[in-house]
């Protein structure tokens, strides 16, 4: 009886294949890219918070290669479902053929695919809003996988298992669909809103006052401000902190302030309370704590907005062990039943499909386990029962023990938060064609400006780290500012330009013309500070000393000047709105203009650009037609070069002015550039903000209430 059975399929199978050989092959190629692109996501997705570590280059083109792999996972899911669904309908016989019974399977796999890994489920902050277009696809792709189970049923045990897989798959992008829901712009400004608070009760209020009055008292209204306590967060300086984890503190203190600070990414504003709060602590941090501190808030906002993290720590976290179950137990059982019938190809597919899907959810768990939310949780001592200290103890021991090893053979991302680096831009290296090795394009004076100029902006790019004396003189420099007097309200709000003060005394701006812009300071500045530090370099060859505290400040005022030019000419949306990219232009062509007529050395050329003596304002001579700032940063080095103290002053210029762009950036592009591996720009923002130098606290008072004085 099984012979004949055997027999009949195998006839059906031919019959089939005469039909349709080729709609098989094709929905085969599908499912393994769609499979090859979950595998690239979940192994890539959550290092991008660091990629901007490496070469620049190299890291737009992974960036690029996990965008095509994120657009391509989508796409390739749902293409292969549309075959599945219309190869039910090629021939009679597709209910009693094995193979269409087996790729029927698929379908929930395809689920699952579109679910999307855990750690990247949207690339963009634009892609959380797309959430209810995520919805309505739920809805139709299940309809698709429902459509072509059903079609293909023939009471087989591939048919029951397609249940399990189908439950785990809808699991997975229903969780997709709900996270970027949460983390889609208006959900996540509700979620911060506060519950309404309706305030004293003024009718009952007015009662009493009136009351009072009548009994012949002296009734007068009085302000009651309330005071800030410190017992709120006192608490979490003397809790129970797991000393197994190193920077087990840095993990609770980001913590606590992170349940604050998160308002900043909804747009919304904080109270004095905190404010107070977090300036009284972060102004007894050394640097380090300080930007450790950020660094661990700042990773829990990417968390938050581009992974599954949040619905993993809620209540819904139930469902994905539900999802873990369903996988497990549909590959075991695919193990043991017979596979006879089916087509070795499909088996073998079928094989990879379960392979991959148990490991994956195995890979979901471990990535979970290293990340900062678990970490903060095993940080604190257990105080309900010693059982549960214990158990947290054995899980710490398990995950340090295996957590070093997997980084050590790249299995799983890096401990890094975020790339500690920053892009580096410089003009001059530009105008004199110090091209990179690996530029293999021609340079033609005739398309410069429209052809060259965009491609050389990224062909110049690379970027540095961030050394540790920087981030200590940014800390040290934003608590003077923080804890200063009102003297300087602008200071204190990091809007103070000391940069424009010092300009306005070299005298190289007509000041008639109006007040000096931001990205002109930015491009005066920075060939200014190019200059003075070509000029050093020059007495270095010459075997002059220079100091080694003097050449650190220099190293990192010339750092910040390259880091300022490149959020001008690849960022300008997260500086001050102006016109920084025609100046930039204008500023390149007059520089090439002059180096090119003169055809000396690099060295020689910037000598002979310090020598130009500045007498009268450049921007009499040119008029409006042109932007550029060549010349008046000549005047700007001019003016530097004798000075002792000029490489303090340049650093102060250069602080005040990425003080003043973080205080005048917006949240989104900070979210936005979480991303992207991270920038300066956004700690240094964030950090003013837990110093209070930010518009985000706009109550001026405590909580005021108002009291009756009786007399």
């Amino acid at each position: 009886m099984k012979q004949n059975q055997l027999v009949n399929s195998k006839h059906n199978i031919n019959m089939t294949q005469e039909n349709q050989p080729r709609n098989i092959t094709q929905i085969r190629a599908l499912v393994l890219v769609s499979l090859f692109c979950q595998v690239f996501l979940v192994s890539t997705g959550s290092r991008r918070k660091y990629i901007t570590s490496i070469k620049f280059i190299n890291s737009k083109l992974l960036a690029g290669c996990i965008w095509l792999a994120y657009q391509a996972a989508d796409y390739f899911a749902t293409l292969a479902l549309g075959n599945l669904a219309r190869s039910q309908s090629y021939s009679k016989y597709s209910v009693h053929d094995p193979s269409y019974v087996i790729i029927s399977f698929w379908a929930a796999f395809l689920l699952m695919h579109l679910g999307g890994p855990d750690t990247i489920t949207a690339y963009a902050l634009a892609d959380n809003e797309l959430w209810l277009r995520h919805g309505l696809q739920l809805v139709g792709q299940v309809a698709v996988a429902l459509y072509v189970i059903i079609k293909s049923w023939n009471d087989e045990f591939v048919n029951y298992m397609t249940i399990g897989i189908l439950v785990a798959g809808v699991i997975k992008y229903g969780e997709r669909t709900w996270v970027l829901y949460s983390a889609s712009r208006d959900r996540y400004r509700e979620s911060m809103v506060s519950p309404p608070n309706p305030g004293p009760a003024y009718a009952k209020f007015m009662e009493e006052y009136i009351s009072r009055e009548a009994e012949g008292y002296i009734v007068d209204v009085v302000d009651a401000i309330e005071k800030v306590s410190s017992s709120t967060f006192s608490q979490l300086d003397h809790g129970k902190i797991n000393q197994i984890i190193p920077d087990a503190k840095i993990l609770q203190e980001a913590d606590y302030f992170f349940g604050t600070f998160k308002q900043l990414f909804a747009d919304l504003i904080l109270s004095v309370q905190d404010k107070e709060i977090s300036l009284d602590f972060f102004t007894k941090l050394e640097w380090d704590n300080a930007f450790g501190i950020i660094e661990v808030e700042l990773g829990l906002i990417y968390d938050l907005l581009y992974t599954k993290v949040s619905i993993l720590y809620s209540p819904l976290a139930c469902l994905r062990a539900i999802s873990l179950l369903c996988t497990v137990t549909v590959s075991i059982t695919f193990l043991i039943i017979p596979k006879d019938l089916y087509p070795d190809t499909d088996v073998i597919i079928t094989y990879v499909l379960l392979s991959f899907a148990v490991c994956l959810e195995i890979y979901a768990i471990i990535i979970l386990l290293s990340s900062d939310r678990t970490m903060i949780w095993l940080s604190r001592e257990s105080t309900t029962s010693p059982f549960s200290g214990c158990l947290k103890d054995q899980i710490l021991s398990a995950v340090y023990f295996t957590l070093p090893l997997l980084r050590y053979l790249l299995i799983i991302p890096s401990k890094k938060r975020w790339s500690n680096a920053m892009g580096q831009h410089n003009v001059l290296k530009l105008c004199l064609k110090d091209k990179p090795k690996f530029c293999i394009l021609p340079y033609t004076n005739k398309y410069k400006l429209k052809i060259n100029l965009w491609v050389e902006k990224y062909l110049f790019i690379n970027t540095v780290s961030i050394s540790n004396d920087l981030k200590a003189l940014i800390f040290k420099e934003l608590k003077r500012r923080a804890t200063a007097t009102t003297e300087q309200p602008n200071e204190q709000s990091g809007r103070y330009r000391s940069d424009i003060e010092l300009l306005k005394e070299v005298g190289c701006f007509d000041m008639n013309e109006g007040e000096i812009e931001f990205e002109q300071s930015v491009l005066v500045w920075h060939i200014a500070t190019d200059l003075c530090y070509r000029a050093e370099e020059d007495r270095t060859r010459k075997n002059e000393s220079v100091e080694d505290k003097l050449k650190s400040k220099r190293e990192m005022c010339q750092s910040l000047s390259d880091y300022m030019m490149y959020l001008l000419v690849m960022s300008p949306i997260m500086l001050p709105s102006g016109i920084g990219q025609i100046r930039f232009q204008d500023t390149c062509a007059e520089a090439a203009e002059f180096f090119e007529e003169l055809k000396l050395r690099k060295i020689d050329a910037c000598d002979n650009l310090r020598q130009v003596q500045i007498r009268v304002p450049p921007s009499k001579v040119k008029g409006d037609r042109s932007k550029s700032l060549l010349f008046e940063a000549c005047g700007l080095a001019d003016f530097l070069k004798e000075d002792g103290q000029k490489w303090d002053k340049i650093f102060e210029a250069w602080l005040d002015l990425l003080t003043f762009a973080a205080a005048k950036s917006r949240w989104n592009d900070h979210a936005e550039k979480l991303s992207q591996g991270g920038e300066l720009l956004t700690h240094v923002w964030l950090l003013m903000a837990h110093f209070g130098m930010t518009d985000q606290f706009q109550i001026a008072q405590g909580y005021v209430r108002a009291k009756l004085d009786i007399s």
